[in-house]
Parts: C-alpha cells; sequence; structure tokens
C-alpha cells in the first residue's frame, strides 16, 4: 500500500473521529482497529514510513513498514502499547558493516568469529523506549548447523547466547521493556546504583532483571513476593586469573584442571537459599563441558539449589512451568540458568534432582538427570556385560538423558589394568548410540 493512500484513508476516517484502519498482515483477511493516539505517535517517530500495514498482539499496535534512511535496508517492526499509546521497540536490520565499532571488535575476537562459525550478513537491531539497545549477531556453525544468537550492548558487552531454533516473525517480543515494581526497582537502587538495564520479564509471577553495572552482567531474580532470589555475576575472562585464591587453589587440584585457558564461563552467585559460590565450566578430557561448584571458601560442592524450599518454586516462563509440571508431577522447580543458548531449569521430581533444557523458542530438549547402577535396565547390564568387559563403570558418573525418542544412558568406564578411558551413550534397549575413547 503506497503512503499518501493510507494517508488519504486515515484522514477519511479522522474526519469521523474513527481510528484508522488497515489489512491485516496476519493473513485472516479481517482489519486491525489503529487508535488515532497511536498512529500519530507512530508518524510522529517515523514521517518518512512507507508501505505501512498494521496487525494487533498481546496488547499491542504493531507496525510493519520500510523506511528511507540508508542504514535500514529491510522491514521494520514498531510496538507501541495500547494501555498508553507510547512507542515501546522497533526491529529492524543493518548490514554487518554498520554495526557500531565497539560490537564489531568484540565479535570479531570472540569465538563465533572464526571457523568453523559463519555470520549473517545482517544484523537485528532492537531499539527500545528508556533502556539499551541491543544488536543481535545471528551465526551458525557450518559442522553441526548449530545456529546461535549473540546478544551485545551498544559498549561491545556480550549479554546472552541463545540458540536459534525460531522460524518467522517477532520473536523479539520477549525483549519488550517493562517497568520493576516499586519495591523491586527500589531495591536495584540500592544494590545496583545507576545501573543500565537490559531486560525485565515477569515469569509465572516472578520477576528476572538483567543489567550492566561496571562493566560486568548480572541477572536478579526475585519472587513473585518480590523478595529477593539471588544475583548472578558473569566474570569477564579477563578477571579469571583475579578469582579468590581459594577458588584458584579448589580449581587447581581438581584432576581435570589443565589451565585457566581451559575455562568456559565463570559465574558468581549470591542466593538467598544457598550462600554464595562460584559456578565454573571447563573443557574435560572428552572435549565437552564440566561444571564445576566453588563455594567462597574454596570447597567443591554439589549444584546448589536456588530455590525451592517449602514447596516454593523459583520462576521460570509460564509455558515451561506448566510443561514441567504436566510431565513431571509434583516437580519442585530449584533453579535455572542460561547456558551454551539453552535454558536449564533443575527441579526435584520423585526424590530425584533433575534437569530439563529448553531451547530459545522454549521447546523442550531433553531431561538428565543421576542414577544408578543398580537402576540401569536389564538390557543396559548386557551390553556393559558383553561389549564393555574390559572396563569398569564409573558408577558416579552414570546420567539418564530422556528426549523425544526415550530414555537413554550416559556411561563413563575405564580400562582395567589401563589408561583407556570412554564415555558411551547407550538406549534402554541397549543398542549403542555412541562412544567417546579417550587414550
Amino acid at each position: 500500500m503506497k503512503k499518501n493512500l493510507w494517508l488519504a484513508a486515515a484522514l477519511c476516517c479522522g474526519i469521523f473521529g474513527f481510528s484508522s484502519c488497515s489489512d491485516d498482515n496476519s493473513g485472516n483477511g479481517g482489519t486491525v482497529t489503529v487508535p488515532k493516539n497511536i498512529e500519530e505517535q507512530f508518524y510522529m517517530k517515523y514521517p518518512n514510513a512507507k508501505s505501512v500495514q498494521w496487525t494487533s498482539k498481546d496488547g499491542y499496535s504493531v507496525a510493519s513498514f520500510y523506511t528511507s534512511n540508508d542504514s535500514v535496508q529491510n522491514k521494520c517492526s514498531a510496538w507501541f502499547s495500547l494501555a498508553d499509546g507510547f512507542w515501546d521497540m522497533t526491529e529492524y536490520e543493518i548490514p554487518y558493516s554498520y554495526l557500531p565499532d565497539s560490537v564489531r571488535t568484540a565479535f570479531e575476537s570472540s569465538e563465533y568469529a572464526a571457523s568453523p562459525w559463519v555470520t549473517d550478513r545482517e544484523v537485528e537491531v532492537l531499539e527500545r523506549s528508556g533502556i539499551e539497545t541491543l544488536y543481535v549477531i545471528s551465526v551458525e556453525n557450518r559442522t553441526s548447523s548449530v545456529e546461535m544468537e549473540l546478544f551485545y550492548s551498544s559498549d561491545g558487552i556480550l549479554l546472552k547466547e541463545v540458540l536459534d531454533d525460531v522460524d518467522g516473525d517477532d520473536h523479539f517480543e520477549d525483549f519488550l521493556p517493562q517497568t520493576p515494581t516499586t519495591s523491586i526497582g527500589q531495591w536495584l537502587d540500592t544494590n545496583f546504583p545507576g545501573a543500565r538495564i537490559i531486560d525485565v520479564e515477569t515469569e509465572n509471577g516472578g520477576t528476572e532483571v538483567e543489567l550492566v553495572y561496571k562493566g560486568s552482567v548480572y541477572e536478579v531474580l526475585f519472587s513473585r513476593e518480590h523478595n529477593w532470589i539471588y544475583t548472578k555475576q558473569e566474570i569477564p575472562e579477563r578477571q579469571y586469573a583475579a578469582l579468590p585464591p581459594s577458588v584458584l587453589s579448589a580449581l587447581r587440584n581438581l584432576e581435570g584442571f589443565t589451565s585457566l585457558n581451559a575455562l568456559d564461563d565463570v559465574d558468581y552467585y549470591k542466593t538467598a537459599a544457598s550462600g554464595n559460590f562460584y559456578c565454573i565450566e571447563m573443557e574435560t578430557r572428552f572435549d565437552d563441558d564440566w561444571k564445576v561448584y566453588i563455594s567462597e571458601e574454596g570447597l567443591v560442592i554439589d549444584k546448589p539449589a536456588l530455590g525451592g524450599g517449602d514447596g516454593q518454586n523459583v520462576p521460570v516462563e509460564t509455558e515451561i512451568g506448566q510443561w514441567i509440571a504436566e510431565k513431571y508431577a509434583g516437580a519442585v522447580i530449584v533453579g535455572r540458568e542460561y547456558d551454551d543458548g539453552l535454558l536449564e531449569v533443575d527441579f526435584l521430581h520423585e526424590n530425584l534432582k533433575k534437569t530439563a533444557y529448553f531451547n530459545g523458542a522454549g521447546q523442550w530438549v531433553c531431561s538428565k538427570w543421576d542414577t544408578y547402577y543398580s537402576a540401569l535396565p536389564s538390557a543396559v547390564l548386557k551390553t556393559l556385560q558383553d561389549r564393555y568387559a574390559s572396563y569398569s563403570v564409573e558408577r558416579d558418573d552414570i546420567e539418564v538423558v530422556e528426549n523425544a525418542s526415550g530414555l537413554c544412558y550416559e556411561i563413563e568406564m575405564e580400562m582395567r589394568g589401563g589408561d583407556r578411558e570412554v564415555k558411551a551413550i547407550i538406549k534402554a534397549d541397549g543398542t549403542v548410540i555412541s562412544e567417546k575413547f579417550d587414550d
């Protein structure tokens, strides 16, 4: 639709004091009512908008349009709140070369800028009212076809890494700006004065706030009663050597530790339920990740619960909480964190601590939990006896993995009288899916 025809239609509606209307681009053939005040706000912000179409979604009027600005090559989507009529967010694309120097420099010094990762030529920009603008760089691993979305602040701080498994438009609507409650806002002002708010999300009655403070990224979680649950600080790589001496000593005494260069991520938690501790991720001899939890006193500890006391769940996104409640009846959610692009949700179920993994679209990927050798299915035990008779099973390293295909078991073993080790993944019927050897 041409801009002048759209304006003519709007003026005709305006004569009679009605809201303007346009074709619904959602494909249902209907119309969308656009309040006059929102239409006015839109053209004040985007006077050169072309081919404007409106939709209505989740309490917002959304304008899809094109602009003549040279830095914007593709369609824009602008979100206006029906509650107050004001603009909240615009999503658009820019060429990679138009990125701020700080963002481009930060990305090009990361692992994602080198093979096997390939970078999209276009970058998503989320310009938001009152809070940080986000630059979203999409990358794909040529070897595994895994796609990731990397969220950067305008000054080049990597804020979030999300596994991209979303098709279609408007999957950035979760980043629409929200305002924390007065009590949470006061808590943030006291504990993080002058912090830059990245995102505020209300999840199943709780509130999660992501922010940047003194060059570090923080995640703060509050209960549905607005009580503080935990604060997580992402420790920058340049600060690994400055970790407390007790923590560094505990690391160096770990059997699998080689050097600080082997550390992938370090997070520092302050919690209401489990005190303070570090979560440290490093590469293992099997070329996968190993997480270790170390208290401030330098003790290696089990993964602490972040909440869940007296049946009180740690809040997660409503749909994910409902999914867990339906699949694992009686589960109590005791923790959640993002890692390797996935959301990990810890919960207690049938006296076991389990973890469910969800991708960027909130879809379940798998669940994992530890089990005992004696609890292995008879078919798995037979495979161990027949195929790995010369190996002894590390009975503390048996993990159940549940996905859409059913259950399988990840088992670590060591050759008797030798140095060879193997990690095998075996289906419940005894079929070996994969095995990795370490000589």
